[in-house]
């Protein structure tokens, strides 16, 4: 038997045995995608078998890289003695690849490592539209549009949104005046979020596009703004029409009063009852709002989000009137019918 030859059966058997021994590993890879996008979140699942349910086993990837799953506990499915673990990343290279980092994964019986495997990341091209928002997602819904006055010019918007596998702390729609999304909770692959914008209140609808992974195509979405009486809400954001609240508070007053006097009239207990709920909202009216100090030189934010324009700077030390809060803002009235959000940490301290 010739050297070359020897080489080669000894390469041959060399190759087999590391595919023999690949396919009884106890835990490899199930899935991890070929290519991802750029701001893509995409699942990585781990196969173990022989899975006992009642092992604890450990994931522990290797800190030393940049890219950490999002779940900190992976989703678990399980098939007969087959069990499935997905992580989820989110594709935020500034290169043209991203590396899935090294995982110990352990017990107190043992200890295995999967090595990193390297990903093709790709800019996605938008030029089949001009609406893009900013958002890839396997399935994108906007559950509920709840429409505000902002000011005498602009309404606020906030959409409840769902989506699986999505990107929304990246969503923004185009020709917006200001926006932001807040509350963003991940259950897995489902993520749901506050997504809110300001808009010009002669808008009737605005519209907007998301890519779709799984139709691989920009889908367009459309939100309606003309003023729904259910869903519009004058009173939390905008300043109140003084003279208006003044002739309400005076009607309620004079209903108070009747109620009374027809009580004592007639002695109906119905009217005691009015009487009561009638007064009750007039202590609540004419409580004083809380009052609180800002500071000179505090922002003014748009919105009530951490990422929301400054409208402006407020220029000396004043006092005003909570109109609304939010988190960690307060909602003032500035002054000519200039309002915004203020930060408690922008409070005066003393």
């Amino acid at each position: 038997m010739s050297f070359l030859t020897l080489r080669i059966k000894l390469i041959l058997i060399f190759v087999f045995s590391q595919l023999l021994f690949a396919s009884n590993a106890p835990f490899s890879y199930s899935y991890t995608p070929k290519v991802v996008y750029k701001n893509q979140i995409f699942p990585v699942t781990i196969l173990a078998k022989s899975y006992n349910p009642n092992e604890h086993i450990k994931f522990d990837f290797d800190m030393l890289s940049v890219n950490q799953p999002i779940n900190q506990k992976p989703v678990v499915t399980l098939n007969k003695n087959e069990a499935f673990f997905t992580f989820y990343f989110k594709a935020k290279s500034l290169q043209d690849f991203i590396d899935i980092p090294a995982i110990t994964i352990s017990s107190i019986d043992y200890s295995y490592i999967l090595k990193s495997v390297r990903l093709t990341q790709k800019k996605l091209d938008t030029s089949a539209t001009d609406i893009y928002c900013g958002v890839l997602a396997s399935n994108f819904r906007v559950n509920n549009v709840k429409i505000d006055n902002y000011d005498s010019k602009h309404h606020l918007v906030t959409l409840s949104i769902s989506a699986i596998e999505a990107n929304l702390e990246d969503m923004h729609i185009p020709n917006v005046v200001d926006d932001g999304t807040e509350n963003i909770k991940r259950d897995g692959a489902n993520v749901t979020a506050k997504y809110y914008f300001v808009v010009p209140t002669n808008l009737k609808s605005i519209p907007f596009s998301y890519y779709n992974l799984i139709k691989k195509h920009f889908v367009d979405k459309r939100i309606d703004l003309n003023i729904d009486k259910q869903k519009f809400n004058n009173t939390d954001l905008a300043p109140k029409d003084l003279t208006f609240d003044k002739l309400k508070k005076y009607a309620l007053i004079a209903l108070t009063i009747f109620f009374i006097l027809m009580y004592l009239v007639t002695k109906d207990k119905l009217y005691i009852f009015i009487f009561a709920v009638s007064l009750a909202l007039l202590v609540y009216i004419y409580v004083p709002k809380r009052r609180v100090c800002i500071q000179e030189g505090a922002n003014l934010y748009i919105l009530p989000t951490g990422n929301s324009n400054i409208s402006l700077q407020i220029d000396k030390k004043i006092k005003r009137s909570v109109l609304n809060r939010y988190n960690h803002f307060n909602k003032i009235d500035y002054q000519n019918g200039i309002t915004g959000w203020v930060k408690d940490e922008e409070l005066c301290k003393d």
